[in-house]
Formats: C-alpha cells, structure tokens, sequence
C-alpha cells in the first residue's frame, strides 16, 4: 500500500504547474536581486545583507532544481508535434538568462572571484545541459527557432558573468604600470581640456585614476606612491568634504570591479552585448505573442511564458536605462566627450552625482560601560550560551550608527596630514607614538600606546570615557571632545565587532577580560551603578578594589598580569593634567584608526566595503596612496 502525506489537489497542482511556480520564484529573486545587490554597500545592517546572501545562494540552488525537472523531457519525434513540450523546452534558454544574474550582483564576496575558475566549470557544464535539452526538444517548427534568440541572450549574460568573474583579479581588469597610464589614458589631456564649468566630474575622474593606478584590492601589486610619482594626482589642497567624495569614488570603483558587472559592461564589447542580448528577448517575445496571439485562451502556459519573457525584457530595460547614473558611465562620457550629447549629458549628470550614495556615511558605534553597565538577560540565554552566540546577539544589540559628521572628516583629515609629515611614505608602524611626540609628551602617557594593540585599545577607550564625563559641561564648546568620543566608540566597535580588522588574535579574550572587570567595579559597589557617568566618577575619584587588580585563577596568560582598570585610571589621571588633552586624544585615537587600517588585510577591506562601507576602509585607501611598501624604516 502506497502512503503518502501531501494532498492529492497539491500533488496534481505540483505535477501541472510545479516547473512554472519554480521559474516564477526565480525570476522574482533576480528581481530581489537587481534592486538590492548593489545597495548593500551603501545600507549598513543585517537585513539587507540578509536579504542578498539568501537570494544569492537560493537562485543558484533553484536553478539547478529547475534544470534537473527539464532533463526529463522526453525527446521529441519532429513528424510529431506537442505544444505543451515545447512550450516546456523553452524555459532552458530562459533559465539561462536567469543564470547569469542582474548587472548588480555577480559575486557575493571576494572567495567567489578567488573561485572564478570552478564556478566557470560550474557555468559551462549548464549551458551545455540547456544546450541538450533545446536539441533534443527540436521538432523545426517556428516555435522552435524561438528557441534561438533566447539561447544567444543567455550565452550573452552566461558571458558576462565568466568575463567579470575572470577579470575582477586579473591583469584584465586593467592593472597597468604608472608610465602606462600617462602613455595609454592621455591622463594629463582629459584633465586639460575638462569642461570647467561642470561641478564634481573632475573628483571622479580624480577616483577613477587614483583607483586605477593603484588597483586596491590586489596585494602584492607593485607600485610607487602616487602621491611622488604623479603629483597632479594629489588631493591634499581639497577640502575634506571633497577629498571624502573622492574616496568614496575610489572605493565604490573598487567594489564594482569585484562585486558587478560594471568594469565589463561599459566597455565597447560589453555595451555590444548588451544591445545584442536585449535586442534577442524583444524578438523573443514578440515573436512568441505572434505565434500564439488567437490560442492564449487554449494555453495558459503559454500566458505566463509571455509574462516571464516580458518580465525580462523589462528587467532588462531597467539596468539599461540605470547604466548613465553610474561614475563608469561619467568617466567613459569625459574620455568620449568630442562626440555629440555627452557634454549635455555630463552637465545634467555631473551636479547630481555628488548627491549618488557610494556608501552608508555612517560611523558604527560601541560604548564598553554601557554595554556592561546595561546588560540585560535575553531570551532563552541558556541555549544561546550553549551555542556560544549570547555574548554576539548581546554586542548587536548593543550597537548603534551615526551619520558621519562633517567636524570628524575635517579632523581626520587634518590629523593624518600632520601624521605624514612625520611619517614620510614609511609602512605605518605606530600606534600613538607620532602623535604623542608632537605634543612633547613624556613617557607618563607613551606607556599606554606601548601595549598590546588591543589592550591600548581598552585603557584608551575607558580613559576617554572618563575625561569626557569629567569635561561633560565644556562639551558644547569644544568640539573635538564629541569628537574624540566618536572614534573611542569606533575603535571599541572595531574590537568587539570586527576584532579581525585589528591583526590581532587576542581582541575576543581582551574584550571579555575588560566586561569581567567592569562588571566587577560596578556590582561591587554597595548601590547599583546606574549610568556611565557615575561608573566614570567611581574610576576617577576611587580606589580600584584590591581583589579586581589581582590575578585570578580563570584569567588568561594573556590578561594575568594586566591591571586594565588601573592602566585606565592611571592614564586619564595624567591627561586630566593637561590642558590639551583633547588635541592629544584625537591625535592618537586618528593615528589608531590610522595603524588598524595599515595593517589590516586587503580581503577585510574588500569585505567592508560591501557591508556598507566603514571609516577604517577610508582611512585605508587614503594611506595606501603615500606609502611605498618598499620604503625603508628608519
């Protein structure tokens, strides 16, 4: 006796339209997919991010199920005709377009381009099943050679995904020397005879030759500084407003060459195919409507075969008509601006582009006391610890953003002009000491910055805490100590969490060791600490109870013989002091940031940049361009 326990009404609705209601899922995930693959970088949070790594990886799945239902198509007998076969046949050419995903989206993260070569294998062995199954579907009739169009629009977009896979880390994605770029580009020309009178196309043109030339996202490329071997590349004589927007150029540059089809489809071949392919699903669909104008009522199939194709072509419209709202498109108007409407088209273009989202302009932030101070139990906490996820679902909740403000990037700025004037092209190898040496300060303070990175981390950020509490009343008046506080936050969010940003393998123990002792100050205390201020006044005005300074039996061997609270103590002590404590907290906080973003890996840095962006990646490819990786330390 069969037993079976889906419904018989479900099982036929399957059997009949179980392959239709499959392509319909996903062509509305590549719709999912052209709207929000490319907002990622510029919508920080969970939920976008979400929302493309479950799309992503359900279109590849879903289109190999659809794939494995057409196989079993049986082959047709050409003196005999089924229209519904046919009709089932055509989803092939269909899924191929499908298959080779919107422009927005054709890596998910940089290990899909490092395994370009597999999904390639991955991509010929489809096409060649597609290819299968249309031959052996042929029955010559004119339903038939619809086939064929399709299929060329497919093997079109199949293409484009291998092309921009292949060349994202490659010397095809025109990684050329400096002497080239003056020699092939004409560089030096498309700035001299750039119309002056339209705003902010010179800073992208500006990106695009810094991002160009220095090729951020692959290590180990060799290159002098730009900043020596092409000065009218330099940027410093901008204001930091501009000298941001260029950045954020350079870097959205960077993550279309690894993340989308940009880089491919606005060269001359690419912008070929894209007519071609477009051109072949209008044909496809027009020529489908006709054949089947008087028998829609007779086959419903062929009804919504019409929708999914229309659907396409509109689809299909869309990122042709979005291609002109995109810096590539900016850059290939200047260099081909002789030719008629591209000077009309820069002039409505350019002005608008400043206002394009390149990504979030926000700066993530996480206060240690209030993380401490105002932790509370969540939901079924037993389970989680078990898991060993309570302590992250604790950190994001923990977590807040802020708009970037326009004060900090004129700091930034400022502080990392002074930093290179001391610096001179050398790897950056200081934590705090450049800073600390223009201000004189004696080694009452440099203690502090001689630490483990991530335990300098700590004591400066508590220490912060306690002199802006302390300072709380002159806030208003002195803007660098909002200032400071803002990058205390940052570099603590960096730590707790992004610790791998930081090079260092200790940032989860020092993190855990410095909730430990805080928590322990605060329950100490006869009376509940209610707030950071009253935490702040107990590190400032009181002893740290013995038993919190002494070594435990659970501590580490990278935390036993560390006394943070009063390493923290000590130093807000000293700096409470001085008069420009603040000039002196911002400097180090600046050349922190400034070390973390140094030494920190490039695929970290690619990563960042498709959630959302961050300042440490800024700060990155600012530096990256007035270091010589061969320059000799002193």
């Amino acid at each position: 006796m069969h037993v079976t326990f889906i419904p018989g009404e479900v099982q036929d609705l399957w059997d009949n339209w179980g392959l239709e209601m499959l392509v319909l899922l996903s062509f509305t995930i590549q719709v999912i997919l052209t709207v929000y693959g490319s907002r990622r970088k510029d919508i920080p949070g969970l939920r976008t991010r979400f929302t493309v790594w479950f799309t992503y990886l359900l279109s590849a799945s879903l289109q190999k199920i659809i794939i494995g239902k057409l196989t079993v198509i049986p082959e047709s007998d050409p003196s005999e005709r089924n229209i519904r076969r046919e009709l089932k046949a055509l989803f092939a050419p269909l899924l191929l377009v499908q298959i080779g995903n919107p422009d927005a989206i054709t890596a998910y993260s940089i290990e899909d381009n490092r395994l370009g070569l597999r999904q390639l294998l991955t991509l010929v062995l489809q096409v060649a099943v597609v290819i299968w199954i249309i031959i052996k579907s042929w029955t010559h009739s004119q339903l038939s050679f619809l086939y064929l169009p399709l299929l060329v629009s497919g093997l079109i977009k199949h293409g484009e995904v291998v092309w921009a896979l292949k060349s994202a880390l490659t010397k095809g994605s025109g990684i050329i020397t400096i002497q080239e770029i003056d020699q092939e580009a004409n560089m030096p020309a498309l700035f001299r005879f750039l119309p002056e009178d339209i705003p902010n196309i010179e800073l992208i043109l500006k990106a695009y030759y810094r991002f160009i030339s220095l090729k951020p996202h692959r290590e180990n490329w060799l290159y002098q500084p730009l900043y020596e071997s092409l000065p009218h590349m330099s940027i410093d004589e901008y204001a930091p407003e501009d000298i941001f927007h260029i950045t954020d150029a350079e870097l959205s540059f960077m993550y279309d060459v690894l993340y989308t089809k940009s880089p491919i489809i606005y060269t001359k071949a690419g912008c070929i195919l894209r007519v071609v392919s477009f051109f072949n699903l209008v044909l496809t669909l027009c020529g489908f409507s006709v054949l089947f104008r008087q028998e829609f009522s007779r086959h419903w199939k062929a009804c919504f075969i019409v929708g999914v194709l229309g659907g396409a072509v509109l689809m299909e419209a869309y990122q042709i008509v979005q291609l002109p709202f995109s810096d590539w498109a900016i850059i290939q108007m200047i260099k081909h601006k002789d030719l008629p409407l591209m000077i009309p088209c820069l002039r409505i273009l350019g002005p608008r582009a400043r206002s394009w989202k390149r990504w979030s302009n926000s700066l993530p932030q996480f206060n240690l006391l209030s993380f401490c101070i105002h932790d509370k139990p969540i939901r079924c906490g037993k389970i989680l610890k078990f898991r060993g996820i309570d302590v992250e679902l604790k950190k994001n909740r923990c977590r807040t953003r802020i708009e970037f403000p326009q004060e900090l990037k004129a700091l930034m700025v400022q502080e990392m002009k002074d930093i290179d004037g001391v610096r001179r092209l050398k790897h950056f190898n200081q934590r705090g000491e450049w800073s600390l040496g223009r201000y004189g300060s004696p080694n009452d303070i440099k203690w502090s910055v001689k630490r483990d990175f991530d335990k300098s981390i700590a004591i400066w950020h508590i220490a912060t805490d306690i002199c802006y509490y302390s300072d709380a009343h002159a806030k208003d008046s002195s803007p660098k100590i909002q200032m400071a506080r803002l990058l205390s936050n940052y570099m603590m969010y960096l730590l707790a969490m992004r610790p791998h940003m930081l090079s260092t393998t200790t940032a989860n123990i020092i993190f855990q060791h410095a909730c430990d002792k805080l928590k322990g100050l605060t329950v100490d205390k006869e009376q509940c600490v209610k707030d950071e201020k009253e935490a702040c006044r107990i590190l400032r005005t009181e002893r740290v109870p013995q038993h919190l300074n002494s070594e435990r039996k659970s501590e580490t061997v990278v935390t036993s013989k560390w006394n943070m609270l009063r390493d923290a103590q000590r130093l807000a002590r000293n700096l409470m002091l001085r008069e420009n404590r603040w000039q002196i907290i911002c400097s180090v906080w600046v050349e922190m940031l400034c070390y973390a973003a140094a030494n920190c890996s490039t695929d970290y840095h690619s990563e960042q940049i498709r959630r959302g962006g961050g300042l440490v990646t800024h700060v990155w490819i600012l530096l990256a361009h007035k270091t010589d990786k061969y320059h000799i330390s002193d």
